[in-house]
């Protein structure tokens, strides 16, 4: 049963899933085309580039997709319902690679334990990033948790973004993680 907040956001009881910084909103904005029978909600750090994500999904006329300017650790913590998502892309959430940013990074201390109180059982966390010792970073977190790698859930084909081909020539390094699934 979907959560009273996600019902007054979308005006309707699909599931939800969270990108955590859209961008200028290429992934969430082809996911909401491409299953219009989940609603899609970004939250980004940048103001202007949420209300560009917005304006993208209001022009093509898509009811199943929202963007906001909301700092991820903040909004986890405080304003997102425990096991109300269905799942989580973190696609290249870090484009800090030097130590001094350490602390501007999502996975900072509690993050991981966030998302898996507000994720349903069995919800889901995608992750890509173009360097290696910050996804090595992110699983860790995930899987001190509680969550395990999950090779059987299908990866969603994912539109390559400005940011991935710049960046990503060496590589990307993605995975899936699910949440426990409560036992019968």
């Amino acid at each position: 049963m979907p959560h009273e907040l996600w019902r007054f956001v979308f005006g309707n009881p699909r599931p939800v899933e969270i990108e955590i910084g859209p961008g200028r909103g290429d992934v969430l904005v082809a996911f909401a085309q491409a299953y219009p029978g989940v609603n899609f909600f970004g939250m980004e750090a940048q103001p202007w580039y949420a209300e560009r994500a917005q304006a993208r999904a209001d022009r093509l006329g898509l009811t199943n997709a929202r963007a906001i300017a909301a700092d991820a650790r903040c909004a986890l913590r405080q304003l997102i319902p425990d096991a109300s998502v269905q799942a989580y892309h973190a696609y290249f959430p870090d484009p800090w690679p030097k130590k001094r940013h350490t602390k501007r990074r999502l996975f900072a201390p509690g993050v991981a334990a966030d998302m898996r109180r507000t994720l349903v059982p069995g919800g889901v966390v995608y992750l890509a990033t173009d360097l290696p010792e910050v996804f090595a970073a992110m699983r860790a977190a995930l899987l001190e948790v509680g969550f395990t790698p999950d090779r059987a859930v299908p990866e969603r084909v994912r539109p390559v973004t400005r940011f991935e081909q710049k960046y990503a020539a060496a590589g990307t390094h993605q995975g899936s993680f699910r949440t426990p699934t409560p036992r019968a």
